[in-house]
């Protein structure tokens, strides 16, 4: 099977739209002839596989990150890790970063896990570029297969291949752990998990819990024992477990990533304002704690805690192991994938709660030692309770924080350490070489915070563009670059091209895309030089975004074009000037030169 989203257009120029040319024009191919992908099903021991094979043309290649696979029907329908063979190219793009990309060809093996038997339609999509600069908008197809009765395959030997194509050494990490577990015993996956929660306790994943779990020892009060802590901070780590354990049963029935949906930005500022409240009660504030009907109840249970009971403590641990902690690191995605492609919920549930454990064994050290040493009386103790409030503070923030403007978050960060060095006795007297220190940390951290306050203000700004007067003008024309209205749909195109005939304005149409390098390469290279601005002053501008956009296709097949970047030029009665049209991306000197020999 191939995608045939461009099948009728042919070539991608014809003659007529050809007559401009020069050593850099290229014509290229439609993405059906550039990526051809073919695909078949086979049944093993493990149940079925889909398998999909591309044929890449010379000079074009695949993003690895950019290959997509959905089950669409049935509605139970679900997709195990999808496999590639080959070894890919590494790249690195101005767009993604460092990624992997193929050339000539490339096979990509994904597992049936659901349904056994009769059909599954899957959508498959796909990006690629061509080494010369043009870029595909992304190709979607959906495909429809025949399922094999898996129960017949499972009693009957047979030679077909294994349903799952062992993973490669250029494959993530995530991928070689699923593997590894995949060859494992019970006790060895215990283990296993167990280790890997250990390791994640040192990054930004638990990290966040450690003030978290603190302030609620130090919101007992001052009479809190060795034991009391101990027994705070081991419901507060089985309280993260068993979220952990529950997470594991429903990866394991469902294959979710439950880690995505708990990203929701409504889920993640209603948690953020949660521990915004509990910081405001290390403030003194206000005094959290239940209802005295209740808490007379779990009175020889909570030995009357000041701060919340056992359940109150446990609920705590299972919000943090949601919210605060998105766990998006190698370990847990290739624990998720393994877990989602048994599809034992049991053996999910064990897996996570030993991860779980392993995350909260460092916390319950912590905790114990950490409420025993804690100040017992006097202004220390409202001093570090604040302190803890700083940090429920910055966990509120660091949920949020890629929701804000960054501005925004500056500001918030430089507030926050502010209010620390409040606490730490930047402002008051110091009268012993111990609050001393403490003063000096605090004015240090004074210091910080202005400068990140004054940043986020963007103050340091015109000292930095503003060492001559000329400089400071050239900057800000660079920076400006070309003035384009964005255009998303083909009303749109039709209302602005009208406009501009209309008013006997010249246009200029630039077919952009947020996923293009070359477009990107144009917006901060040829678009920003002053002599091309000038040329074009008195252009309509326009700009068409094919990012995440539903008629891509139409605005790319209405002037038989293959992805972005291209450049059309019009004349004041509304004309194309097929002759110059551009195709890729051009460098400063060659794009104001196509503009010179084009206007003259």
């Amino acid at each position: 099977m191939s995608f045939n989203s461009f099948a009728e257009s042919g070539s991608l120029f014809n003659t007529n739209n050809n007559v401009f040319s020069d050593s850099n024009e290229q014509e290229f191919l439609p993405a059906s002839e550039a990526f051809k992908v073919d695909s078949t099903i086979e049944s093993g021991p493990q149940g079925n596989v889909l398998k999909f094979h591309w044929v890449i043309a010379d000079g074009y290649y695949l993003y690895q990150h950019r290959f997509k696979f959905k089950a669409l029907t049935p509605e139970s329908a679900v997709l195990g890790t999808p496999v590639i063979q080959q070894k890919g190219k590494e790249k690195q793009d101005p767009t993604f970063g460092k990624v992997t990309a193929y050339y000539h060809e490339v096979d990509i093996s994904v597992p049936v896990i659901s349904p056994t038997s009769g059909s599954i339609e899957v959508q498959v999509g796909y990006q690629g570029c061509a080494d010369k600069g043009l870029c595909y908008i992304p190709q979607k197809t959906a495909m429809y297969f025949p399922l094999h009765d898996i129960s017949s395959t499972n009693n009957t030997p047979t030679n077909t291949d294994p349903a799952v194509i062992p993973a490669q050494q250029d494959t993530s990490s995530a991928i070689g752990l699923a593997a590894v577990l995949d060859e494992s015993s019970l006790l060895a996956i215990i283990g296993i998990f167990f280790i890997l929660g250990l390791g994640l306790t040192f990054t930004p994943c638990v990290l966040p819990m450690i003030p978290i779990l603190s302030g609620i020892i130090v919101g007992q009060g001052d009479n809190i024992s060795r034991k009391k802590a101990f027994i705070l901070s081991l419901a507060y780590v089985l309280g993260m477990a068993s979220t952990y354990a529950i997470a594991g049963v429903i990866a394991g029935k469902t294959g979710s990533k439950l880690q995505l949906y708990m990203q929701d930005p409504t889920v993640l500022f209603t948690f953020a304002g949660v521990f915004i409240v509990l910081s405001l009660s290390m403030f003194g504030f206000y005094e959290l704690q239940l209802p005295s009907s209740v808490q007379n109840r779990l009175n020889d249970i909570s030995n009357k805690q000041k701060g919340g009971t056992l359940a109150g403590v446990a609920v705590m641990g299972a919000l943090s192991a949601l919210v605060v902690s998105p766990c998006v690191s190698a370990p847990l995605a290739g624990a998720l994938i393994y877990i989602g492609n048994t599809g034992d919920g049991l053996l999910g549930g064990i897996s996570l709660m030993a991860l779980g454990l392993g995350m909260g064994a460092p916390l319950l050290v912590i905790g114990t030692t950490g409420g025993n040493i804690l100040p017992k009386a006097g202004g220390w103790m409202d001093s570090i309770k604040g302190l803890f409030g700083v940090g429920l503070l910055a966990v509120a923030l660091w949920l949020v924080k890629h929701l804000l403007p960054e501005p925004l978050v500056l500001l918030f960060w430089g507030l926050c350490a502010m209010i620390a060095a409040v606490y730490l006795g930047a402002f008051q007297p110091a009268t012993t070489p111990k609050s001393q220190l403490f003063k000096g940390i605090g004015l240090s951290l004074a210091a910080l915070a202005v400068a990140i306050i004054l940043a986020s203000a963007n103050v340091f700004a015109p000292a930095s563009s503003g060492f001559s007067s000329q400089n400071a003008t050239n900057s800000s024309t660079e920076q400006a670059g070309l003035a384009f209205t964005r255009i998303r749909s083909q009303s749109a195109l039709d209302q602005a091209l009208t406009s501009a005939k209309d008013n006997n304005k010249p246009v200029m149409i630039d077919y952009y895309a947020d996923w293009c390098i070359s477009c990107i390469e144009l917006e901060h290279g040829a678009f920003k030089n002053p002599n091309v601005l000038t040329l074009l002053q008195n252009h309509q501008l326009l700009q068409i975004d094919l990012t995440d956009n539903d008629e891509a296709e139409a605005l790319l097949d209405r002037f038989n074009l293959q992805g972005p970047p291209s450049i059309l030029f019009f004349d004041k009665e509304g004309q194309e000037l097929a002759h110059a049209r551009i195709y890729a991306y051009k460098d400063e000197s060659t794009f104001l030169k196509h503009l010179r020999s084009t206007f003259n």
